[in-house]
């Protein structure tokens, strides 16, 4: 049996975190059981937790009902012999250890940054106790500066790396007419994702390009974009369940990404690639690491808008030279759902214990 940890209801989830566990709970099928908040659909395989109302980051009030509903998860999961537990975050670490079975943390992206001090100094310390309870980290991407070298140097083998994958319903379909270049932006517009220099990126761009540039956005942060002044500049559609998010980007030329730091292996950046559709990215480590040479990739140069629409440029440019929707995908091909998540679900059954 696979029990997943996780704060967040995954329903419908256009968040990269709740598409990874969302998809896995799928691939297991009965074998897998979801402990979250209340979810939004309730089944059979979940058991949703009702949070108590706290200031402060979410993973303590959600770790605050598993302690008090420890009885109800340790029956629910008690007839299965053998069973891995996945914990979405290094804090579970302060309640892991009361469940029996193989426990395996998974690590998405690098972190908190360097200005958020408190955070970081919680993320650290649990990620401290890792090797003391873990059979396994799995880190979403290439990059372990989410964890420090001492803690890599004492997980040793029990150290993994993971990419992320795109679900079936992201597939090829041919681009729109290159009368204007469209590009959107996906996901949360925090400070991770740099949205000083995406906000700089959409002015500049307009100023210089006019009508012949359109950006979109496809996320909850909408007034975020409002309180830039940007609304005008912006069509904005909100949250997307898969299908949606996978029609919405069919409809445009190209995706963007600015982040200056946190990225693991985005299920935005190859859920487009697998769409057809190319993108603009940042050079973090992880992302060259995951990219470098991927037809549908381009990365500007540095951190300015020059450099992003420089690069918006080339990518248009080359689309119009014959950069197909199917080239773009088929390099991402591997990563399909159904190959990578029973790959993964294999790797995990052979530590249940």
């Amino acid at each position: 049996m696979f029990v997943f940890f996780h704060q967040n209801d995954v329903t419908d989830a256009q968040g990269g975190i709740e598409r990874y566990v969302d998809t896995l709970v799928a691939a297991a099928g009965d074998d897998a059981r979801l402990i979250s908040e209340e979810p939004a659909r309730p089944a059979a395989n979940r058991i949703g937790l009702r949070l108590p109302k706290l200031p402060g980051p979410k993973w303590i009030p959600f770790a605050l009902a598993v302690v008090a509903n420890v009885r109800r998860i340790r029956a629910a999961i008690a007839n299965e012999p053998k069973r891995v537990l996945e914990f979405s975050r290094p804090e579970y670490v302060a309640f892991a250890w009361m469940f029996p079975g193989a426990k395996v943390f998974t690590i998405h992206g690098t972190g908190p940054g360097k200005g958020e001090r408190a955070k970081r100094l919680v993320h650290d310390l649990a990620c401290w106790f890792l090797p003391l309870v873990a059979d396994r980290v799995q880190v979403v991407g290439r990059d372990d500066s989410g964890l420090s070298a001492g803690v890599v140097a004492r997980l040793g083998p029990r150290l993994a790396h993971i990419d992320a994958w795109y679900d079936d319903v992201f597939t090829p379909r041919p681009l729109p007419a290159m009368g204007k270049t469209v590009v959107f932006y996906a996901g949360r517009i925090v400070e991770q994702k740099n949205p000083k220099l995406l906000f700089e990126i959409i002015r500049e761009g307009s100023r210089r390009h006019g009508d012949e540039i359109e950006f979109r956005y496809f996320g909850g942060d909408t007034e975020r974009i409002a309180e830039a002044g940007l609304a005008d500049l912006v069509t904005m559609s909100g949250l997307l369940d898969a299908r949606g998010l996978a029609a919405a980007i069919a409809d445009c030329h190209m995706g963007l990404m600015c982040s200056h730091f946190g990225e693991g292996s985005p299920f935005i950046v190859v859920e487009t690639l697998a769409c057809g559709r190319p993108y603009v990215l940042s050079k973090l480590p992880t992302l060259v690491g995951a990219y470098a040479g991927n037809p549908g990739v381009r990365f500007a140069e540095d951190l300015t808008a020059e450099a992003f629409l420089a690069a918006i440029d080339r990518l248009a440019a080359d689309l119009a030279a014959g950069l197909s929707p199917e080239a773009i995908a088929s390099s991402v091909g591997t990563r399909a759902r159904p190959v990578a998540t029973r790959a993964l679900l294999g790797e995990l059954a052979a530590l249940a214990r």
